[in-house]
């Protein structure tokens, strides 16, 4: 019993092998080029947080200078925020280190 099903799995195994190789020849010889896109994760803060927020982390953290506009600031808030924020099943530890950083550089702008 259990030497039957072995052999339908690997019938099944082989029998989609099989199919994967036919389709990848059709598609190599249809000159249709298929891209797969690299990850580049060297725009993303790799670091753990600083125990008091600087300039560089919190620019870091939403992803643009730390002369960026207010508008720009905001608009980077957003972007991040709409991704990670609790309700949504981000972390809330994440989303107050995200405002903590809008909150720091919007501080910075209005002393200037």
């Amino acid at each position: 019993s259990s030497l039957i099903i072995a052999g339908l799995g690997l019938a099944g195994i082989a029998m989609g092998g099989r199919w994967a190789v036919i389709a990848f020849q059709r598609i190599k010889s249809s000159n249709i080029s298929i891209t797969i896109p690299k990850l580049n994760f060297k725009g993303y803060y790799k670091g753990g947080f600083e125990e008091k927020m600087s300039k560089r982390e919190a620019s870091l953290i939403l992803g643009i200078s730390s002369t960026s506009p207010k508008e720009r600031i905001r608009e980077a808030h957003r972007r991040i925020m709409l991704l990670n924020h609790p309700d949504r099943g981000g972390s809330p530890y994440l989303a107050a280190k995200i405002n903590e950083a809008k909150d720091y550089l919007e501080k910075q702008k209005r002393a200037k």
